[in-house]
């Protein structure tokens, strides 16, 4: 028999106080598992080496845990259909048709339709009780009373949420485009020492003033005739901080490398490095041909 007390409509400041500081700790909770990536991509940052430089989306690799945090969000209510904001401001989901409290699936399933959150809080501020998601669900959500009886926790039930909420966002991911740069399949016994060192003198004997050079060149590209080149400029002076400087030293650097090797025969990178006591610049770009 449903319990009277769950009918208690709540009102439009308690409901939006709800989703505002339900979105607030499920952020930052989630946020938790992207600090990995966040603090892989930063010391990748200062790495200064011929591997591809490229943008990698929510943290390459680390992405796989960061979706974690997004799959609790989903499930942030499955503890006896109360969040951390609905235990702040005393409220609960339960089933709306037998009133006791609303099973991890369904709490679940309700929050499956948070990825339309204008239409959820738009509904939601118009019938503070019942939005989208609990129509789907079959939930509601109410003032909290104590005296309704709660579930024993069944990690069984907990997890199976869980586990169909970070499938979900990983149905989500592999639908995204990547952005960046894909990295480009070179084959490592084709590098040839002779070319890179002939076009290292090439840039010291006219550029030496202003740079380093260190330069890679693979004779092989896998499915392509293009030959792969990688250079690495370490600079004397700071000439990226002026975008003015940079251009000129850019353009001075790729005539002289497009003279020796045509533009259409490779695809690469070329990265700008400045250190210098506590400092650290760079910029890279791609070069040649782009890989289709």
């Amino acid at each position: 028999m449903q319990n009277p007390t769950t009918s208690n409509p709540i009102n439009i400041g308690m409901r939006l106080a709800a989703m505002l500081l339900d979105h607030f700790f499920m952020t930052m909770i989630a946020m938790i598992f992207f600090i990995p990536g966040i603090i892989a991509d930063f010391s990748r940052a200062f790495k200064v080496s011929h591997e591809q430089v490229s943008s990698e989306f929510l943290g390459g690799s680390w992405a796989y845990i960061g979706l974690i945090g997004f799959a609790l969000y989903f499930c942030k209510d499955i503890i006896n259909g109360r969040s951390i904001a609905k235990r702040i401001l005393k409220l609960q989901l339960v089933d709306n048709a037998t009133g006791e409290v609303a099973s991890p699936m369904k709490c679940f399933i309700r929050n499956l339709l948070c990825i339309i959150w204008p239409i959820e809080a738009i509904i939601a501020l118009t019938n503070t009780s019942r939005r989208l998601g609990d129509r789907l669900a079959g939930t509601k959500l109410v003032p909290y009373d104590p005296s309704l009886g709660k579930p024993g926790f069944d990690i069984g039930k907990a997890l199976l949420p869980l586990v169909l909420a970070y499938g979900v966002m990983l149905l989500f991911l592999q639908l995204l485009p990547k952005p960046g740069l894909y990295a480009t399949k070179y084959v490592e016994t084709s590098y040839n020492q002779s070319a890179s060192k002939e076009l290292e003198k090439l840039l010291t004997d006219s550029l030496g003033q202003y740079f380093t050079p260190d330069i890679r060149i693979y004779d092989s590209v896998r499915n392509s005739k293009l030959k792969y080149v990688s250079v690495i400029l370490r600079l004397k002076k700071n000439y990226i901080e002026d975008d003015n400087s940079y251009q000129k030293l850019h353009q001075s650097t790729t005539d002289l490398i497009y003279a020796k090797l045509p533009a259409e025969t490779f695809t690469g990178q070329l990265q700008y490095v400045f250190q210098a006591s506590g400092q650290f610049h760079g910029r890279s770009t791609p070069f040649g041909t782009t890989m289709k």
